[in-house]
């Protein structure tokens, strides 16, 4: 996943647009799954203009669960 947010912000990514972030959701009948990355070297994330705060993991696995 760093690798495809390291690459889109190198070579899709206009310059005025805030950094990538990465999400991978995943379930299956036993467990779910979330993670989270950023491009390297960056440690903060910039919301949309539409949504003040990325959901937590938690928040999101029990998305899933639903």
């Amino acid at each position: 996943m760093q690798m495809y947010v390291n690459y889109y912000d190198r070579e899709v990514k206009l310059d005025d647009e805030n950094s990538t972030i990465g999400i991978v959701l995943y379930k299956d009948k036993k467990q779910s799954m979330v993670e989270m990355t950023l491009p390297q070297n960056n440690s903060q994330i910039f919301a949309s203009k539409y949504t003040t705060v990325l959901p937590s993991k938690d928040e999101l696995r029990k998305l899933l669960d639903k």
